[in-house]
């Protein structure tokens, strides 16, 4: 589907936004601005990254921007859309695979009042900016998860699911921290292109902002993995403590249950009155002996 839309007040520049084109589309748009086949074939690769570059008399960028479909995506493709943009003074083109709200609420705030739309410039700006932007609630809400999971591990609680969301929070974070740097080299080029901007610094803020939050999360998802191992093994190794315990106890005692259990004739202890007595003594002395050793050393 292709819509036109031109600021208000202007007709000089012209917004073309193509979402979900057909094949027969894009050619058409191939052929009427002189595009590379290329670069077509690029905007409706599902999994293509982020990228700069310059094609005749446009420049064609790709951004990624963040959709919130699944807490358990781990791709790519699952966990962000691609947004491709080709533009000069003049033309903007939009060409994307599923509609994007966040193009139609640009077009509102910038297109529907008069002087609200500055440039071409100033309108891909805003688009790059709107992705960065559109990771920040996510990032958040992941930040505030990686929290919940750090009182909830010291506290001692039984979590059955938190082995995975960990590597689901840490999976997420580092796909975005990859997209970012990516999306940082397609910034500099914007920067070199439109030179020094209050929009271009603008959007390194936004960037910054995204990136900083993203970073935080990954470090925690990687701290918490290691907290949580750490008291993993220390659970277990208190568990192997209490059966080493229990094992030194029975042990000798198991012992002397053997000796007199076998069937041999000669077994002088067996035919005595005190035999009963004296195996049951030993036990117990041996018993509090061991007691008493580990009360020593505090390991009871």
């Amino acid at each position: 589907m292709k819509e036109v839309w031109h600021p208000e007040g202007s007709s000089e520049l012209q917004w073309i936004d193509v979402a979900e084109p057909s094949a027969e589309e894009l050619l058409a748009i191939a052929h009427d601005y002189h595009l590379p086949p290329h670069t077509v074939a690029d905007c409706m690769e599902p999994g293509h990254l982020p990228k700069f570059e310059k094609v005749h008399h446009f420049t064609f960028i790709i951004v990624r921007r963040h959709a919130p479909n699944d807490d358990y995506a781990d791709t790519i493709q699952e966990l962000t859309n691609k947004v491709a943009i080709f533009f000069n003074e003049q033309v903007v083109i939009t060409i994307h695979r599923q509609p994007q709200v966040f193009l139609y609420e640009l077009k509102n705030k910038y297109f529907g009042v008069a002087n609200g739309c500055k440039s071409a410039s100033f309108l891909v700006l805003k688009i790059v900016e709107s992705g960065m932007l559109s990771f920040l609630e996510p990032g958040f809400k992941m930040a505030d998860e990686t929290d919940r999971y750090e009182s909830q591990i010291f506290l001692n609680r039984q979590l059955p699911d938190l082995q995975q969301r960990l590597y689901y929070l840490k999976r997420q974070a580092g796909i975005s921290k990859k997209l970012f740097a990516l999306t940082e080299e397609v910034i500099q080029q914007l920067e070199i292109h439109f030179g020094k901007d209050p929009d271009v610094e603008q959007l390194w803020d936004s960037f910054t902002k995204v990136e900083t939050l993203y970073e935080r999360i990954l470090e925690d998802g990687h701290n918490l993995t290691n907290v949580w191992l750490a008291m993993s093994a220390q659970r277990t190794n208190e568990v192997m403590r209490v059966l080493t315990i229990f094992s030194v106890f029975f042990m000798p005692l198991t012992f002397i249950a053997g000796i007199y259990g076998m069937n041999f004739d000669w077994m002088p202890e067996l035919r005595v009155w005190w035999g009963y007595p004296l195996a049951l003594f030993s036990m117990l002395f041996i018993t509090a002996g061991i007691y008493l050793v580990f009360r020593s050393r505090r390991w009871l």
